[in-house]
């Protein structure tokens, strides 16, 4: 008994928010939130809500400010931040399916949004939808390929390599090698050309690891030392092999 009357306290919330937001005229798509997660979606609303309002007062007692022209022109889009931050912790809490929903929708508001299309990305890998999500990572590798110090690079090579694209994914971190000269991505380099069955240029790949760790400064050796252990560790595994 007392769970249907939290529930129907819920709704009745949830219809006073969203009859609030039809009134202020806000983005219908505080709607969808309000209903689709409950009670937090409204939470947030009531939230930003009032930011909005302290805003809107601290700009009444300002001076007036000319815009130029441009800038009044240009589309409004700060909606897509409360829907980023809110998908942000839905996906820290293991709720994809919700948290690619509002990924999507902040995604309406910003096209092409790094944030956006790297959280989305990430939940239709874990929601199973391995094809979409490499559509996606895709995008965000065109709009900023070193999005969050090319952690999004490393883990659309891998969402490639479990689609059975491996020697996709080495040519993937070929490229990231290229511009950082990283040795951990050397490593996922030749993890990678081993995966496609390319081992001679694994070896290669984790020679040239080795050489290029030797003649780097000795700061650098120090922050790099246990990338050099497993560099070869790995060499020496790989070289009984041969191709």
């Amino acid at each position: 008994m007392s769970h249907l009357i939290l529930s129907g306290l819920f709704w009745a919330f949830s219809f006073w928010l969203v009859a609030d937001a039809l009134r202020r005229q806000s983005n219908p798509l505080w709607v969808v939130l309000i209903l689709l997660v409950q009670p937090y979606g409204g939470l947030v609303y009531l939230a930003y809500s009032r930011w909005q309002a302290y805003r809107r007062g601290r700009a009444g007692a300002a001076p007036r400010v000319v815009v130029p022209a441009e800038v009044s022109s240009a589309p409004e889009d700060s909606d897509a931040e409360p829907l980023l931050e809110f998908a942000d912790g839905l996906e820290e809490r293991a709720q994809f399916a919700e948290a690619a929903t509002l990924y999507r929708n902040a995604l309406e508001q910003r096209p092409g949004d790094p944030r956006g299309l790297h959280g989305l990305a990430r939940c239709l890998i874990e929601l199973g939808q391995k094809r979409e999500a490499l559509e996606v990572y895709e995008a965000l590798m065109t709009a900023e390929p070193r999005f969050r110090n090319y952690a999004a690079a490393l883990e659309y090579a891998e969402a490639l390599h479990r689609s059975g694209r491996a020697l996709d994914a080495a040519e993937l971190l070929e490229g990231m090698v290229g511009e950082t000269g990283r040795p951990n991505h050397r490593l996922a380099l030749a993890h990678y050309c081993e995966a496609a069955g390319q081992t001679a240029r694994a070896q290669r790949v984790l020679s040239d690891a080795l050489a290029a760790y030797a003649s780097s400064p000795t700061r650098e050796q120090v922050m790099n030392r246990r990338w050099q252990r497993r560099i070869s560790d790995k060499l020496q595994q790989l070289s009984p092999l041969g191709e």
